[in-house]
């Protein structure tokens, strides 16, 4: 670990620049250490922040701090993606909150030291690990819903208006893609939804594993009222390749399988592809850190599988029987 003023690169000078920003801080020997390295392909992760590990003072827990970069403040309500996580912490389905300053982009959670670890796709290999996450979901959707709603179909919106308008070189069919789109929305719709509060978020690296299968949840940033089968559906999507692994997952959800409740998750599935390709493309052609993460490859893989599934007879068939 490094103690202030002994920065060299430059995640060391933000690292320091944010830890001078916490007053409770300023007289204690902090000493601190890169938590994650950003990386979006193939393991999505600290991304959206620097993360880094924070020891105040000798003998004290560390603290895990999100410290948030420009390119993504405008896509994130940071007070809103706090209560998020307090929410889930009252569930037991988070490490708490110990700070919280959103003027400055910083949140700081309790650290997970280990033997916890982030998931990788493979951990889903194991029924005990899937069912294990599937109920830490589960418990977030027992409750009090939030105030802040989730819309996927808006935020596939927000980032094809902002890639048209910055210039982003865009796939041939993505009015195709967005017109799709638009039809599983009203199909939604029209059959219904329940909300609950959701962590909307299904990217296996912000799924911990800790001692004797214990699993918490992190990234609240995306965090808010939603279709709980929205959860399960992204979760399927980064777990899974074949849909006979996905429906045995259904039935541990539900208690049993429900083949309308399989075609939303399909469809759910498609057009959280599509919002994520856009969000990668765009990144990959605006962020001044696209030299180093691979925004566009990202985007573009995830605007491809979106594509084959939307070109598949089955689309069609979840459509008509959602």
């Amino acid at each position: 670990m490094k103690q202030l003023g002994e920065a060299i690169t430059p995640f060391e000078h933000r690292a320091e620049a944010a830890i001078e920003r916490v007053a409770a801080w300023r007289e204690m020997p902090v000493r601190y250490e890169l938590a994650a390295a950003a990386v979006v392909s193939p393991i999505h992760r600290a991304v959206a922040s620097d993360c880094l590990i924070v020891e105040t003072q000798p003998g004290a827990a560390p603290v895990f701090l999100k410290v948030r970069h420009e390119d993504m403040a405008n896509e994130i309500d940071a007070p809103t993606a706090a209560n998020s996580y307090r929410v889930a912490a009252a569930r037991g389905t988070s490490p708490q909150v110990v700070l919280d300053q959103p003027e400055d982009g910083l949140l700081g959670l309790a650290f997970l030291p280990p033997p916890w670890r982030y998931a990788k796709v493979s951990d889903f290999k194991s029924l005990d690990t899937l069912a294990a996450t599937i109920e830490a979901k589960k418990k977030l959707h027992v409750g009090s819903i939030s105030e802040t709603k989730f819309d996927v179909f808006t935020r596939i919106e927000k980032f094809a208006t902002a890639a048209k308008a910055s210039g982003t070189p865009l796939p041939d069919d993505l009015d195709f893609l967005l017109a799709e789109a638009m039809l599983v929305r009203s199909a939604v719709a029209a059959s219904g939804v329940d909300l609950a509060f959701c962590h909307n978020d299904g990217v296996a690296s912000n799924i911990m594993l800790g001692p004797n299968g214990a699993v918490q949840l992190v990234d609240f940033d995306l965090a808010g009222s939603n279709d709980p089968w929205f959860d399960i559906a992204v979760l399927l999507n980064e777990a899974f390749q074949f849909d006979s692994d996905a429906r045995a997952a259904i039935e541990i959800y539900g208690s049993q399988y429900d083949a309308a409740l399989f075609n939303r998750c399909k469809l759910y599935a498609t057009v959280d592809d599509l919002m994520w390709g856009l969000w990668g493309i765009y990144h990959g052609a605006t962020s001044p850190r696209r030299k180093g993460i691979e925004f566009f490859k990202y985007g573009q893989w995830r605007l491809l599988r979106c594509r084959m599934a939307m070109q598949a007879w089955s689309f069609e068939e979840a459509l008509r029987k959602l």
